[in-house]
């Protein structure tokens, strides 16, 4: 069947320290690691979810990167410079027959492009796996045109734009995909807009539990978990120092 066009088609971790990557992700979430080349492939069961790649640079911190399904990294490239983006990395084959780009939208967040062959799968919405995005913007107005025109995502306004809490939800027909918010109020001075992505924990441990395993295995807790409607949520550092929300979509209250 394929990944649906504009829903995530992949995300990966760049870092050289690959096995303490390796120890801390199976000790959190369970997964399994295959060498595919120099990139490492994290099935949660047999189920591709995430990759581990070494880095551009030595200069470039460690961070997460969401890949967005494309349908044509060609068309993607020649979209995304017309639409006032950047080709960060041009269009490149994976060792798994897949292409990708990597861009910075026009906000400056860096984003992947993903063309998946067509019985490709990625694991989302599942344990163990990813199963939101959301970008932190301080300018929504050029986010959210970009985004649109790029993936042909519908916007659902949540807040009032340009008020204390501007959000929107990104779908696909009706389905909701991703998220969009406005954090010019919220984001420090030096952290630039990013995507953030969230996790799901399993479902025999909640989030909080999730948190004791994070400490336990050397990563950092930056915001301890809280109640939302979506689901009890934490937001963490990993190993090597990227971030990312763990979620336990089974709790939602409000």
């Amino acid at each position: 069947m394929g990944i649906a066009p504009g829903a995530p088609g992949w995300a990966d971790l760049a870092s050289h320290e690959t096995e303490a990557v390796h120890e801390f992700y199976t000790g959190l979430f369970g997964w399994r690691w295959v060498q595919r080349c120099d990139c490492s492939v994290a099935l949660a069961g047999d189920v591709p979810v995430a990759g581990l790649v070494p880095p551009e640079s030595d200069d470039v911190p460690a961070a997460w990167t969401l890949y967005l399904e494309c349908g044509s990294t060609r068309r993607a490239t020649e979209q995304v410079r017309a639409l006032g983006g950047k080709v960060i990395v041009p269009p490149t084959e994976t060792p798994g027959d897949e292409m990708f780009l990597v861009a910075e939208d026009p906000t400056g967040a860096v984003v992947g492009l993903w063309e998946a062959p067509e019985n490709a799968t990625f694991g989302w919405e599942r344990a163990g796996a990813l199963c939101w995005a959301e970008l932190h913007t301080r300018d929504a107005s050029a986010a959210d045109p970009f985004y649109a025109d790029l993936l042909g995502y519908r916007q659902q306004q949540i807040g009032e734009p340009g008020g204390a809490f501007d959000y929107a939800v990104w779908q696909v027909g009706d389905r909701p995909l991703l998220g969009r918010l406005d954090a010019s109020s919220s984001l420090p001075d030096g952290v630039p807009p990013h995507w953030q992505l969230y996790f799901q924990v399993d479902p025999d441990h909640d989030a909080d539990s999730a948190v004791g395993k994070v400490r336990a295995l050397g990563g950092e807790v930056l915001r301890e978990p809280t109640d939302s409607p979506h689901g009890r949520l934490a937001v963490v550092r990993d190993v090597v120092g990227a971030s990312f929300t763990l979620i336990d979509t089974s709790q939602r209250s409000g």
